[in-house]
């Protein structure tokens, strides 16, 4: 009987882990069905690099328009609570893809927000959401003191509550630095977003003309979220939002 040696050991050992991430990735990168699915768990360590949506390969045309907008709130001179004008940011990032054949697109980052934050905020409870679009203007809770509430409403998973609370803080942050750019010489005390969306004009009406093709299109969707404290990110980061701002806008 021959010897097993150290180098037939290691051979064999490295053939069946190639053998087996060769089958795990073929799993994972089939369309969905009995195989995958069973295979799943053991697969989840290959997202998200190997993870395939196969709606690549099936094109849809794009169904509807989504625009996140920003609002600030700060003290007049005069001691009143003032609001500033909504602040179109999809637009300012669209501008970039407009004007711009060859480039990057890394800066539509509100498409990528936009689906997020309205999952995230319909996995809350009916009295969570309530908490969370009702904080005020005048005192927008801190973030230590809206994740407490958004707790103590509900008996939801904790880490439901944290993701939605991590793409709440990225989106008000984003809005801070884009309403300080427009309007540095002012102190923001609260600042909100509006996730507003409207589907295209129906394919019947295609051929009708602009004014029956605009009558047709579905009324437009909005959401406002709730006031929030301001959340400002480093130097840095902020010289780069009013760059981009003053660029594109």
């Amino acid at each position: 009987m021959p010897r097993l040696t150290l180098k037939t050991t290691f051979v064999a050992a490295a053939t069946l882990v190639a053998l087996f991430q060769f089958v795990a990735v073929t799993l994972a990168a089939l369309p969905p069905n009995r195989y995958s699915d069973a295979a799943a768990p053991h697969t989840t360590y290959l997202s998200p690099m190997f993870t395939q949506n196969w709606r690549l390969f099936a094109p849809s045309p794009i169904a509807e328009d989504r625009r996140i907008l920003f609002q600030g709130s700060y003290r007049a001179a005069d001691g009143t609570q003032e609001q500033t004008e909504w602040v179109d940011w999809t637009e300012v990032e669209l501008d970039l893809i407009h004007h711009r054949l060859i480039g990057g697109r890394a800066g539509y980052v509100t498409n990528k927000l936009f689906s997020p934050l309205g999952a995230r905020y319909g996995k809350l409870l009916d009295a969570q959401r309530h908490v969370a679009v009702t904080t005020k203007e005048t005192d927008p809770p801190s973030w230590a003191e809206l994740s407490k509430s958004l707790l103590a409403a509900g008996p939801s998973r904790p880490d439901s509550t944290e993701v939605y609370l991590r793409y709440e803080r990225a989106t008000i942050r984003l809005a801070t630095e884009v309403l300080q750019a427009r309007w540095p010489d002012r102190t923001f005390t609260a600042v909100r977003y509006s996730l507003n969306s409207q589907p295209v004009t129906p394919y019947d009406a295609r051929n009708e003309s602009e004014k029956k093709r605009e009558a047709a299109r579905p009324a437009e969707s909005v959401r406002l979220g709730g006031w929030r404290e301001p959340e400002v990110g480093d130097v840095a980061e902020q010289r780069v939002i009013a760059d981009f701002d003053r660029r594109h806008r």
